[in-house]
């Protein structure tokens, strides 16, 4: 099985922002009683707000605290910034058990028409004596007295679309499927010193979610990555990390954003 290591720049960009994240790509998460949903939120043009979900299955109250980044790629690196444009209502929010807290995901600035804005909606587990004593006054997340404690991240991406850009069905908007903004993806392989990576870059107006991902050829397919490869954003240019070459004759293929049929990725 060829395994795909890293995203080259990921490390050192998540480092700088702090925002070494769990990836929320399906409801709940193994080790922790939180239940978050929609993982994939979107707000379309007219609209100026959009749910999140959050729910405590727990025993226990549970304590969370929600952060919206600006998130961007370049240069093959993820890029988190801090922003005003986009915010979450509550920020803080003390769960019973047993129960569920509605998140508003505001957002306040117009939105360039054809364009799709992509953000990381950021959901901590906070412990109980950093909540009653509040947040620090850095905005981190401190330890409080008790000291180093595990904490459960979870990291949703939302997409703000701007006007003539659509990716969702809607059931109170019908629409032509052939009017949605699809992403525009080619491959190319890069060799750096020992090192192989797959080059995956979308020209087009909307971001891809890219999973199950794998080389196909001459012979049988041979499996690169099982799940969740990662984002590529719109006009975007992202890689990973191979642990072998490419096989003579092959190409990649993936299912993007949800698509029940695998697509093979042209090269360029």
């Amino acid at each position: 099985m060829y395994n795909i290591l890293s995203t080259k720049g990921g490390r050192r960009a998540c480092a700088v922002a702090g925002l070494c994240v769990l990836q929320a790509s399906q409801l709940g998460h193994a080790a922790s009683s939180v239940m978050i949903w929609p993982v994939d939120p979107i707000i379309e043009d007219g609209q100026q707000a959009t749910a999140l979900w959050l729910e405590n299955r727990a025993s226990d109250n549970v304590s969370l605290q929600i952060r919206v980044f600006g998130w961007s790629q370049s240069g093959t690196a993820e890029n988190f910034e801090n922003q005003d444009e986009l915010i979450a209502s509550p920020p803080l929010a003390v769960i019973p058990a047993g129960q569920r807290q509605l998140i508003r995901l505001m957002h306040t600035a117009p939105v360039p028409a054809g364009k799709e804005l992509a953000y990381r909606v950021l959901v901590d587990e906070l412990p109980e004596t950093d909540v009653s004593n509040g947040p620090p006054p850095d905005g981190s997340l401190g330890g409080g007295a008790m000291g180093v404690k595990l904490q459960i991240r979870y990291s949703i991406p939302l997409f703000v679309n701007g006007k003539g850009v659509w990716t969702k069905p809607r059931a109170d908007k019908p629409r032509d499927p052939a009017t949605a903004a699809q992403p525009a993806l080619t491959w190319r392989a890069v060799r750096e010193g020992n090192a192989q990576y797959l080059v995956v870059r979308n020209s087009g107006p909307a971001h891809a979610r890219i999973v199950a991902v794998q080389w196909v050829g001459p012979g049988p397919p041979v499996v690169i990555n099982p799940g969740l490869l990662g984002y590529v954003l719109a006009n975007s240019e992202m890689r990973w990390l191979l642990s072998a070459p490419p096989p003579p004759g092959y190409a990649p293929e993936a299912k993007v954003n949800g698509g029940e049929a695998p697509m093979q990725l042209p090269s360029r």
